[in-house]
């Protein structure tokens, strides 16, 4: 693994529940490498309201309880997506997650991952909050199907979607299914 992260304190960071799922609650090495990669770049995790009941339903509270007391997330409403390019941004995100699954069309794609999309590009638009955004994810495809929509809608070089693993590597003792 690199030393240099890929985050920064300028950049919006986003961050999927299968993240704090992936990690597992404090006293897990994965969360003390994570925690210990997030306030080291001096980040706080943006963590949209929708997602904190993944969180809670995955068993993973207390991560993100233990983040927000030690000011490294923060769960946040939502912006509207008002405008077209976040929508746009959320159908191809959709679509393509669709396409890499031979069980699911595109109206039965979990809604959180298309929604990354969508608020990455309502963020980066919304000219107040940022001019580079960051999306972490635990999930390959779903990284994967953000990666065309930025690329399809010209952001490719103002939203970076990293995953769990670009941060942290994935050898331990510590097992978590998800």
């Amino acid at each position: 693994m690199n030393n240099s992260s890929p985050l920064s304190p300028e950049s919006v960071t986003l961050v999927d529940a299968n993240v704090f799922i992936s990690i597992g609650n404090p006293g897990k090495s994965k969360h003390h490498r994570f925690r210990q990669t997030v306030r080291r770049a001096g980040v706080t995790l943006l963590v949209p309201a929708r997602v904190e009941e993944e969180i809670e339903q995955g068993g993973v509270k207390p991560a993100l309880e233990r983040a927000q007391d030690e000011g490294w997330a923060k769960v946040v409403a939502a912006p509207t997506v008002s405008h077209s390019k976040a929508t746009t941004a959320q159908d191809i995100v959709r679509r393509a997650i669709a396409s890499k699954s031979a069980s699911k069309d595109e109206h039965d794609v979990e809604k959180a991952d298309p929604v990354f999309a969508g608020l990455a590009v309502e963020y980066l638009l919304d000219t107040e909050r940022a001019d580079n955004i960051t999306v972490i994810t635990a999930d390959r495809v779903a990284r994967e199907a953000i990666e065309t929509a930025m690329s399809s809608l010209g952001y490719e070089g103002q939203i970076t979607i990293i995953t769990l693993w670009d941060l942290i590597d994935s050898e331990d003792d510590d097992i978590t299914l998800i």
